[in-house]
C-alpha cells in the first residue's frame, strides 16, 4: 500500500478514537474523502557509466595515387577462313597419270591441257601429288613443266598406300662396238721446214712463208694468216703477204718470207700454224721452242 494512503488512513482512525473519548458533539457531515489514484514511482534508472566523448582522429593527409595506364582492350581475332584444298593443273599438252609417284610406275591415263584435278596426297619430297581422276587414284607428276599448283601443299600429308615401284628391267647385253680410228683431219697446207736461229735480241722472232706447190717464192699464197698460241696461252694472228721479202743472210744463206712476227722474250713452246678468216686451222703444226739464245725461227708451209 502507498505510504500516502497509509497515513491518511492513520490520521483518522486516530481522529475517530478523539472523538469518541469527548462529549457527544453535534455530528458533522463527513468530510468527502477524494479517491486516491494510485501514484506510480518513477523507476530510478541504473546509473550507466560514463560514456567517453570519442576522440577525434587526426585526419590523414590524402595520398595521391598514381592514375592507372589504361589497358586496351583486347582485340577480338578475326574468324580464320578454312583454306580451299590444293588443286593441281595440266599446263602441258598431254600428262601422263600413272600408278605410282614415279615414270616407272605404268600409265593409268592421260590428263590434257587446262584438267584441274583435287590433290588427295603427296610423296616425300612433294614431286608427286596424288589425285583422283575419273573415280581412281593416280600420281600426276609435279613439275612446273607441264603441271601448276594452286594452293598450298603444306597441309597434305604423306600418301600412306604408295605402291612399290615396279622392278627395273635387265637390259639385254649389246655387243660392244668396234673402236673406230679418228680420221686425221685434212688440211690444205702442210708442213715444208722450219729453221731455228740463234739471236741475242730481247725478243722472239718468226719470219714465215706460204707457198705453193711448186715452191715459187715469187708467187707466194696470200688470203691466210699465221696463228700463234704463246706459252701462256694467248692467241695471236698475223696475215700473209703477197710479195716476199728477203731475209739477212745466216748460217744457210738469205731466206724469204712474207710475214714477220716479234714476241717479249718469253721462254717456251710457241704453236705455230695456218688459219683461215674464220680462225679454222687449215695447216699441220710447227712447234718453236724457245731457249736459251734459240729466239728466232723460219717456218715454211706447202700448199698439199
Amino acid at each position: 500500500m502507498p505510504k500516502r494512503l497509509l497515513l491518511l488512513l492513520l490520521i483518522m482512525a486516530v481522529a475517530a478514537l478523539g472523538a469518541g473519548c469527548g462529549g457527544k458533539a453535534t455530528p458533522e457531515p463527513p468530510t468527502p474523502v477524494p479517491t486516491l489514484r494510485p501514484t506510480f514511482t518513477p523507476t530510478v534508472p541504473v546509473s550507466q557509466p560514463p560514456v567517453a566523448a570519442p576522440t577525434q582522429q587526426p585526419t590523414a593527409a590524402p595520398t595521391t595515387q598514381p592514375t592507372p595506364t589504361p589497358v586496351p582492350p583486347t582485340p577480338t581475332p578475326a574468324p580464320t577462313a578454312t583454306p580451299e584444298p590444293a588443286k593441281v593443273q595440266v599446263t602441258a599438252d598431254v600428262v601422263n597419270l600413272r600408278s605410282g609417284p614415279g615414270t616407272t610406275y605404268p600409265r593409268v591415263t592421260q590428263a590434257k591441257q587446262g584438267q584441274t584435278f583435287a590433290i588427295l596426297a603427296k610423296n616425300e619430297d612433294a614431286s608427286w601429288l596424288q589425285v583422283s581422276a575419273n573415280g581412281q587414284e593416280a600420281w600426276v607428276i609435279n613439275d612446273a613443266r607441264w603441271t601448276s599448283v594452286v594452293g598450298s601443299l603444306e597441309a597434305l600429308t604423306v600418301a600412306e598406300n604408295i605402291p612399290a615401284p615396279p622392278p627395273t628391267p635387265t637390259p639385254r647385253p649389246t655387243a660392244t662396238p668396234a673402236p673406230t680410228n679418228t680420221p686425221a683431219p685434212t688440211f690444205l697446207f702442210k708442213r715444208f721446214s722450219m729453221e731455228p736461229r740463234s739471236s741475242t735480241n730481247p725478243i722472239v722472232t718468226i719470219f714465215a712463208g706460204l707457198w705453193n706447190r711448186q715452191l715459187d717464192p715469187e708467187h707466194p699464197i696470200s688470203g691466210y694468216n699465221m696463228t700463234v698460241i704463246l706459252p701462256d696461252g694467248q692467241r695471236q694472228e698475223f696475215p700473209f703477204g703477197a710479195v716476199a721479202l728477203k731475209g739477212d743472210p745466216g748460217p744457210t744463206g738469205t731466206f724469204v718470207y712474207t710475214i714477220k712476227a716479234e714476241f717479249p722474250l718469253v721462254p717456251g713452246v710457241y704453236k705455230l700454224y695456218v688459219s683461215d678468216g674464220s680462225g679454222k686451222q687449215v695447216s699441220e703444226m710447227w712447234e718453236a721452242n724457245v731457249a736459251g739464245q734459240t729466239r728466232t725461227f723460219i717456218p715454211y708451209w706447202q700448199e698439199k
